[in-house]
């Protein structure tokens, strides 16, 4: 016999189902019927079996899933400026004078006495110790021992050779010091230093060197800051060779070190750029690549005997620091692996925030994330890669080193 409550549920079903018996029920009579007589558990949980809950994750539960899909429009809202086109178009215009203390803190590198210059540079006071800085592809092209050339108070010119101290890493921290010699000091001011991050469309300004001519730039509009990299556009800005190694600045202070240009042909055809295109329509315009002053005072750090200063720039997933990035490392990608499948592998970007590196990823709770960095650079006879994988299961991180 049926019990009242099997027969509501039946007639239940019927009612739901408009006369007809569920597909369900129809290839699996069988099984139906067995749990109307020798019931275990509903015929309502026969018919709508129950899905079983997700894996949790062990730390925060399931808020890293949320942060990584609003890390992901933080990190596309990061990359809109790209695409916006210049306030006007590019045209050359008259270099402007520098302030005098500026003038006094920038100067060009040469490879030897007779050669022309090459590169730009500037001294800076880090931690009381006078620096001279440049770009670091600038010492690819000029040598590791060039000769900076100031101006004395009367205008005649003198050379001083100088030998790098450390270099980082060219597609990362693009930057070089070395020491100015004692009897070159006399002739620079060094500036001094502003580790803070300027923020998106905040004014800067810039001097140094395009063409063997010194200009004063004063209108340069940030586009995008972070840890690794700041990123800018010049307005009616004439870039010319020897312009790298200058320094970018803010009332004075130094906030940063120019290391190239990306123009608009180059920008499209990176590999990160068919990330962005789904999601942005139009094309990615001009800008230039700034390094961050706190990369230059890691490289001081690492310069001075017996520092014991974190030289690292933090590599974050999820608010979690997997690993210290330091001025000869880069990264190169992050991996993302589930059950032991590679399912997407996101190469870095200029825009790339070291904090959420899980920006594009479609991340579930028994994922790894991998960062690869690579350590040295085409010029290293050590170069290799570091391996830092998160373990969102278990929140264990682990490390591996591959040459």
């Amino acid at each position: 016999m049926f019990s009242c409550r099997k027969i509501l549920v039946i007639l239940l079903t019927a009612f739901l189902t408009g006369g007809a018996t569920p597909a369900y029920a129809q290839k699996n009579l069988p099984k139906v019927l067995k749990q109307l007589f020798f019931p275990k558990k509903t015929l309502f949980a026969s018919l709508f079996p129950r899905r079983q809950p997700l894996p949790g994750v062990n730390w925060h539960g399931l808020e890293p899933i949320a942060f990584a899909q609003l890390s992901t429009q933080q990190a596309l809202r990061a990359a809109a400026p790209l695409f916006d086109p210049p306030a006007s178009t590019y045209a050359p215009r008259p270099l402007l004078p520098a302030p005098k203390t500026i003038r006094q803190a920038v100067f060009t590198l040469q490879q030897s006495p007779q050669s022309h210059g090459k590169g730009s540079a500037f001294a800076v006071e880090i931690d009381g110790q006078i620096w001279g800085v440049t770009a670091r592809h600038v010492l690819d092209d000029i040598g590791r021992s060039p000769f900076m050339a100031l101006s004395t108070p009367d205008g005649k010119q003198q050379l001083f050779q100088v030998f790098s101290a450390r270099e980082g890493n060219i597609l990362g921290a693009d930057v070089a010091i070395f020491r100015i010699p004692a009897e070159a000091l006399p002739y620079v001011k060094p500036l001094k230093p502003d580790y803070r991050l300027p923020s998106a469309q905040e004014t800067v300004q810039s001097a140094g060197f395009s063409h063997g001519n010194f200009g004063w730039f004063p209108q340069v509009d940030v586009l995008f800051a972070s840890s690794h990299r700041i990123l800018a556009r010049y307005d009616t800005f004439p870039v010319r060779s020897g312009y790298c190694g200058s320094p970018i600045l803010h009332r004075g202070k130094v906030l940063g070190v120019f290391v190239g240009i990306t123009p608009e042909e180059m920008a499209q055809k990176t590999e990160w750029f068919s990330l962005l295109s789904p999601s942005f329509s139009g094309k990615i315009h001009s800008f230039t690549r700034i390094a961050p002053m706190s990369w230059v005072r890691r490289l001081t750090l690492q310069e001075r005997p017996g520092s014991h200063a974190p030289e690292g720039a933090p590599l974050k997933l999820f608010g979690k620091t997997v690993a210290l990035l330091h001025p000869d490392e880069t990264v190169q990608s992050v991996v993302l692996v589930r059950d032991g499948t590679l399912v997407s592998k996101v190469p870095a970007y200029p825009f790339m925030d070291y904090n959420h590196l899980e920006a594009f990823l479609d991340v579930r709770p028994n994922d790894q994330i991998t960062v690869v960095v690579q350590k040295g650079d085409r010029s290293s006879p050590q170069r290799k890669l570091l391996l830092h994988t998160l373990d969102l299961a278990s929140g264990t991180i682990s490390h591996k080193e591959r040459k």
